[in-house]
């Protein structure tokens, strides 16, 4: 039994771990076992008592030490880096000079091949990557990165009761919008122009999934802007963090999911160099995209989505109930086999 351990020292990108967890357990040659850091252990899944290892929120060298010697005792031969980047990985790769297992990383944002040097210092000793979108492996390699670059999609959850309370109306539509509530990420305004001349009977809300009155965060002129437009009755948002149980509530039961990137606005430019949560989070439960045609990730997903020019937003609302009827996600590619089988594969190169 080989065994691999999945790490994560960072106080996000926990749902990239399950999905991992998950195509490991499609080989019955391999183990996975998870070392986690302990600002997660609110938030993770449940997983097996005897394969949940957690590090220090803030850890030291000794503690970095420590982690070395464990994973060598214990004969991991692969450690996969769930967030590759950052001091507390340079400060883990670089605590022993030699090690028995091999290194292995996900990559969240292409920026950190361009001008991070601590990201070069972490390549010394971490020659392959994963990416979580082929657009992004395409703009890697075009970097001449000396790194071996693939790249799986980490769309898979567990399904989650759904309590009465978060039940959809008969004959709503759910709109949901993942994320914190940041002009800077979403064009939020542009959404509300959309729905200037939206008919008052129309049985249509937007769920914005994700806190908004935060330091970053736009929610209270949102909020401002809702009233003055009559738009409240709409929309659904919260302050502050969503609970667990309302956040996969709503996602479950959405119609579409609406990244709200567009490629004129500051999210479109951002998104350039990273995925959007979005997209995993409707893959993960099968729900339709609603994407602007222009998304630098169009035809990854041109499956699963429905295309949109932002100028003709207004249009859409009307088309719901149609797009509804259209299957999507038909491509072997978005099965969890075949990402496990793509995922294994450069592990084993």
């Amino acid at each position: 039994m080989e065994k691999v351990a999945l790490i994560e020292f960072g106080s996000s990108h926990d749902e990239v771990i399950y999905p991992q967890y998950q195509f490991i357990a499609q080989d019955s040659r391999l183990e996975a076992h998870l070392f986690i850091s302990e600002a997660l252990k609110p938030r993770l899944f449940d997983y097996p008592a005897d394969r949940l290892n957690f590090i220090p929120e803030k850890p030291t060298f000794k503690d970095y030490r420590h982690l070395h010697r464990e994973l060598k005792r214990r004969g991991f031969s692969k450690v996969v880096i769930n967030t590759a980047s950052g001091k507390k990985v340079r400060n883990f790769v670089w605590a022993r000079l030699q090690t028995k297992f091999e290194l292995i990383g996900i990559l969240h944002h292409l920026r950190k091949l361009e001008k991070s040097t601590t990201q070069k210092l972490i390549s010394f000793k971490l020659k392959k990557y994963f990416f979580l979108a082929e657009y992004l492996q395409k703009k890697a390699l075009a970097l001449g990165t000396e790194n071996q670059l693939a790249f799986f999609y980490a769309g898979f959850l567990p399904p989650f009761p759904i309590p009465d309370s978060f039940r959809k109306p008969a004959g709503e539509t759910w709109v949901v919008i993942p994320g914190q509530l940041e002009y800077k990420r979403r064009d939020y305004l542009s959404l509300l122009d959309s729905l200037a001349n939206i008919d008052p009977n129309t049985p249509l809300r937007f769920i914005a999934l994700g806190k908004s009155k935060h330091a970053h965060g736009d929610g209270l002129h949102f909020e401002r802007e809702l009233k003055a437009r009559g738009l409240e009755k709409y929309f659904l948002t919260w302050d502050n963090f969503v609970p667990n149980e309302a956040f996969y509530a709503y996602l479950q039961q959405a119609d579409f999911v609406l990244p709200l990137i567009h490629a004129n606005s500051p999210g479109g430019r951002l998104y350039e160099k990273q995925i959007s949560g979005a997209w995993n989070m409707a893959m993960a439960y099968r729900v339709p995209l609603l994407m602007e045609a222009q998304s630098v990730a169009a035809e990854e997903w041109k499956d699963a989505a429905h295309f949109y020019q932002p100028q003709e937003l207004a249009a859409l609302w009307p088309k719901l109930e149609e797009l509804k009827q259209l299957k999507r996600y038909q491509s072997p590619k978005w099965e969890l086999s075949h990402q496990a089988k793509a995922y294994f594969s450069f592990l084993q190169k």
